[in-house]
């Protein structure tokens, strides 16, 4: 009787042990082809917002310079600005960011002021490159009308440029 229970328990805990292994592969198994579509529609949206985004950066003369040959050695402060769907100027939480970046640029004395469309812009097409384009220079302009000097902003052209 001891030994059909031992026997018993071995061959359910064997089962168990089996169900469990084929659930694990079944779950761990690759999607069938073809793949469902709503992976390239998150992919589109994760590179539209992207594509959206124009980067102001800066550096501070005050904080410290990393030990290197002197080439780009400063660390730089970014400010990422996003742009709605379709617009090429500013909106209004856009203007607000952009106001706080240029108090920030005018009060600590940053210095090398770059403003360029983010680096995912090379893999859009041409109107997404030329949209960009638009946006950066939208982004220096408002920063101009926040009392940042027009000398102190560099505007990286994106691909879609002649330059």
């Amino acid at each position: 009787m001891k030994r059909l229970m031992i026997v018993t328990a071995l061959g359910f805990t064997t089962a168990i042990g089996a169900a469990l292994a084929a659930r694990t592969a079944v779950a761990s198994d690759p999607m069938p082809m073809p793949r469902p579509a709503i992976e390239h529609v998150a992919a589109d949206a994760a590179m539209s917002i992207e594509t959206r985004m124009i980067l102001v950066s800066a550096v501070d003369p005050a904080a410290s310079r990393s030990s290197g040959y002197g080439v780009d050695d400063a660390k730089r402060i970014t400010f990422p600005v996003y742009f709605a769907d379709g617009r090429t100027v500013p909106g209004a939480d856009a203007q607000k960011v952009l106001r706080a970046v240029a108090e920030e640029i005018t009060y600590r004395g940053l210095t090398n002021i770059r403003v360029a469309p983010s680096p995912a812009i090379m893999r859009a097409d041409y109107e997404t490159q030329e949209a960009a384009e638009h946006r950066a220079a939208a982004v220096a302009a408002t920063l101009m009308e926040n009392g940042v000097p027009e000398r102190w902003i560099a505007v990286q052209p994106g691909l879609a440029s002649d330059v």
